[in-house]
Parts: structure tokens; C-alpha cells; sequence
């Protein structure tokens, strides 16, 4: 699990309603998460979704956010708080490739894992992709955050 924290200060050019802020906000992130719930008080809320493409095998993250959204004078401040975990089809997938590899360990020729005659050779297999699945896991908790940053810069382009 990944704590998530993003702020943004937009100086606004015109009037705008936090509901205004609130459905500009959730069209932009709507192109990166796919949003399943929001509640409706549109100056504090909170957003549940996945990353990732709905067509591929794995979604990457699961994600929830609280957002606030706080007008004064010609300025919002919009904060959002939250975390990003790793979704259940990555960590089934992740899983899997464990298994199989450790399967394929038991196929004549292959992959030795037997305690007899493992060698660094096999480690170094295993230890590569515990590094890769490590390095995977952590830029997919991640991406969430660059998903919100470039969404606050949007809204304050258009906004600001």
C-alpha cells in the first residue's frame, strides 16, 4: 500500500462552484482511472477506482481517495489524500508466475530447485524476477500520483 497526497492551488479567472471543480476534476480523471464510486457532497468527497486498462489482463492499482475542494476569494485549493494497493488480478498474476516458474523447476532440464543439485544459477533466475515483480509493483503504486498531478495541472490551465 501506497499513501498518496497531492495539493494544488489554482488562482481562478472567473466565479466557479465547487460542483463546477468537483466535475472537472472526476472528466480528467476519468481518462487515467476508472472510477467505480464517488459520494456526492461536492466540497468533500471520496473516489474509489482501478488503474490500468479495463482490456488488459491486470489492473495495476486499487485506489482511495478523499478529496476537498476549498474556495476563498479569487483561489481553490484542492487537496487530495489517500492510498493506491495493488490490485487482485496483479497480485493473482504475480502469484502465478511464481508457481510456474517453481513448476518448471521440476521438468527434467530445465530449472533445478531440488535441494541436491540447485545451483547460484537458479537463485540468480528467482532473484531476478522477485526484483522485477518488486520494481513492477512499486512504479504501479506510483502511478496514481502522476495520474492526480496531471490532472490538477489541467484543471488550472483551464481554470487559472
Amino acid at each position: 500500500m501506497k499513501h498518496i497526497e497531492v495539493s494544488r492551488k489554482i488562482d481562478l479567472s472567473k466565479s466557479v462552484s465547487a460542483e463546477e471543480l468537483k466535475k472537472t476534476l472526476l472528466e480528467r480523471l476519468e481518462k487515467a482511472i476508472d472510477i467505480e464510486s464517488v459520494t456526492d457532497d461536492p466540497r468533500t468527497f471520496s473516489l474509489t477506482g482501478t488503474t490500468g486498462a479495463p482490456e488488459a489482463l491486470t489492473r495495476h492499482a486499487r485506489v482511495d481517495f478523499d478529496v476537498s475542494i476549498i474556495i476563498e476569494d479569487n483561489a481553490a485549493r484542492i487537496l487530495i489524500s489517500g492510498f493506491s494497493r495493488m490490485a487482485r488480478s496483479l497480485v493473482a498474476l504475480y502469484v502465478g508466475a511464481f508457481f510456474a516458474i517453481l513448476v518448471i523447476g521440476l521438468l527434467p532440464g530445465s530449472l533445478d530447485t531440488g535441494a541436491d543439485a540447485s545451483d547460484a544459477g537458479d537463485m540468480l533466475v528467482l532473484l531476478i524476477l522477485g526484483i522485477f515483480m518488486a520494481f513492477d509493483v512499486a512504479k504501479k503504486l506510483a502511478e496514481p500520483r502522476d495520474y492526480l498531478e496531471s490532472a490538477l495541472q489541467s484543471m488550472a490551465t483551464v481554470y487559472g
